[in-house]
């Protein structure tokens, strides 16, 4: 943290109001792992002792996320309270519990409005969803693809009344066609794993309202020049945190702002709508996946010369696809596909659907992350 006021030229003792903040150089989020290479684990911006922490978590990059020990540390609770969760409802939690920390952001929130969690993780839809019928669950955190996924499978026998997703874009459409077909409430939020929530949506859903516990700022993302609210740029977020201070942290998210009223009361400005990501990292289903990480993995592949990640949208399901150029034509393709597959999924926690293509059928100048999905 001193290095960023060292950095500006300023002592700490100067930032006093909001708008002293413009005075700091902007973080990217994607300069987090390097920074935090450089001072293992936090970066310089810990401010507690490490047994002040309750969990570190390891996000794509490698980011090391750290978890102070104060109730809905996260503090999504908030947001679901927002979103209609209340005391006594069984709460199917589908968010990872391993190494990232959104499956323990629900669940803290969850438990402070006196929910009873099943804690599902990812994947397993089947059993799940046996779960969900054979306890009632009438509520559901995750992502939007999973609810739907699970909505389909439940069918019209579905004890899910109250849902909040969050991690990846919702289509107004699809969340729509949801709510009608199977008598849900579905709500959203947005947050990050270093800050934890941002913003969430009150039962009106016009929009996102900021949450009291960080700053946000809208700023061109090529000059960091604030911009008006109705302008889009990429958000900004400032979170004074007793454990983890992170100071104007940009997190390659876009979207705007609005100061409109909102008729529920709550005077917060609120952000429109996430419309998208600057730079190259792109989430799918809920997970960034960075070009730099999967530079690293597809290394340990000597056979690769080229690749290509194609994410699509069909049925309001992120689909990803790997295209790979050889050096040179091997016998078995399928053996290879399958090896490059579970790196994929060891290193980048995704699964892909990878086809080795001819060579020259990826452009020479194709971005390695190409997102085709379009948003309704």
């Amino acid at each position: 943290m001193n290095a960023l006021f060292h950095q500006a030229g300023i002592q700490p003792e100067e930032i006093r109001t909001i708008d002293d903040l413009h005075r700091l150089p902007v973080t990217k989020k994607d300069q987090l792992p390097e920074i935090q290479q450089r001072s293992l684990p936090f970066g310089g911006f810990l401010a507690v002792s490490r047994d002040q922490l309750r969990r570190i978590f390891v996000s794509p990059g490698p980011i090391y996320d750290p978890e102070g020990t104060e109730q809905d540390y996260w503090g999504f609770a908030p947001a679901l309270h927002a979103a209609g969760f209340r005391r006594g409802d069984l709460v199917l939690n589908t968010f990872s519990y391993h190494l990232t920390p959104a499956g323990q952001m629900l669940d803290q929130a969850l438990s402070v409005l006196g929910c009873v969690v099943i804690p599902g993780g990812v994947g397993n839809t089947e059993i799940q969803a046996r779960a969900v019928l054979d306890l009632g669950a009438n509520g559901f955190t995750g992502t939007f693809s999973f609810l739907s996924t699970l909505l389909h499978k439940l069918a019209e026998q579905s004890p899910l009344r109250v849902a909040f997703v969050t991690g990846e874009m919702v289509p107004e459409a699809g969340r729509k066609r949801l709510e009608e077909a199977y008598r849900i409430r579905i709500s959203q939020g947005y947050g990050t794993a270093d800050v934890g929530l941002i913003a969430y949506e009150c039962p009106l859903r016009m929009g996102m309202h900021l949450s009291s516990r960080v700053l946000v700022e809208i700023l061109d993302p090529e000059s960091s020049a604030p911009l008006p609210p109705g302008q889009v740029g990429e958000v900004v977020v400032t979170f004074l945190s007793k454990v983890y201070p992170l100071v104007r942290m940009a997190t390659g998210d876009l979207s705007s702002l609005t100061v409109d009223p909102c008729p529920c009361g709550r005077t917060s400005p609120r952000l429109v709508r996430v419309i998208g990501r600057v730079g190259d990292a792109v989430k799918v289903r809920g997970i960034f996946l960075h070009p730099l990480e999967a530079d690293r993995a597809l290394s340990q592949v000597s056979e690769v010369a080229r690749y290509q990640f194609v994410v699509t949208r069909p049925k309001d399901q992120d689909e990803l696809e790997l295209l790979v150029e050889l050096h040179n034509e091997g016998p078995d393709h399928h053996a290879l596909q399958e090896k490059i597959a579970l790196l994929i999924r060891e290193n980048l926690k995704l699964r892909a659907d990878v086809k080795i293509v001819p060579p020259g059928t990826i452009p020479l100048d194709a971005k390695k992350i190409e997102d085709r999905r379009v948003w309704e």
